[in-house]
């Protein structure tokens, strides 16, 4: 059975630790409550007037990544500070993301 091992007030990410005795191996689990963050993402999604606004004034904000998905993407490989890695995690997001998006626009 899992045990609360840590829990970071700042991102909201909980971490668990959990043994299992029949393989020998230690397992640290990571969650996050995302709830409040998909719905403000939905809420820009919805609103093109902020797309197209930034889009005017050069600069759009194309996704918000919450901290469990960056550490899901750096388990990939990918690391969302890279601008070497930009193409890589666009087509990330289009592919297993979307749900980040704050627009429909598809850029990569």
């Amino acid at each position: 059975m899992p045990i609360l091992f840590d829990y970071d007030k700042v991102t909201g990410i909980t971490q668990h630790f959990d043994y299992d005795p029949i393989t020998d191996m230690i397992h640290l689990t990571h969650t996050q409550d995302v709830s409040a963050i998909l719905d403000d993402i939905q809420k820009k999604r919805n609103n093109p007037e902020a797309w197209a606004k930034g889009v005017k004034e050069s600069w759009a904000h194309y996704a918000t990544i919450p901290t469990i998905v960056e550490m899901e993407l750096k388990k990939k490989g990918i690391d969302i500070y890279n601008p070497n890695q930009t193409k890589e995690l666009l087509k990330e997001i289009n592919t297993n993301y979307p749900y980040l998006k704050t627009t429909t626009a598809k850029h990569g």
